[in-house]
């Protein structure tokens, strides 16, 4: 399987998904104008992904300064995606990293995974 390289845009994240190291890196900001050609391509490689590495620890780095609506739905679908692996191997972690500058983001994110059984870290830095 191939790596996933992806890089930022002043509306788009910032993507690095490493299937060798098992690391699946989002950042940046996320408002795309076709959230659908954005977000597709990513949730085809994530279902590859978890096809061909089903036991495999695998962390997910999400270091975000603002991602919208849509994206937020996208966002989900993977995560969602995560949390029925996890429920089958534990295996997954999650770490989410951002400034104390934002709150609005940090609220957004624990919204995203209220409804889903992940083990996620905060780590906020301060600015």
């Amino acid at each position: 399987m191939q790596k996933l390289e992806i890089e930022p845009t002043k509306t788009t994240l910032g993507i690095s998904f490493d299937p060798n190291k098992h690391l699946l890196e989002f950042y940046g900001k996320s408002y795309p104008t076709n959230p659908v050609t954005f977000f597709q391509p990513l949730i085809n490689w994530v279902e590859k992904y978890l096809l061909f590495y089903p036991s495999e620890n695998t962390k997910l780095l999400f270091r975000m300064e603002y991602f919208n609506t849509s994206s937020s739905t996208f966002l989900y679908k993977m995560l969602e995606m995560f949390d029925v692996h996890h429920q089958k191997f534990s295996n997954v972690e999650i770490i989410f990293e951002c400034s104390d500058k934002e709150d609005d983001v940090i609220d957004s994110w624990k919204s995203l995974l209220e409804d889903l059984d992940l083990p996620c870290e905060i780590k906020i830095q301060e600015l």
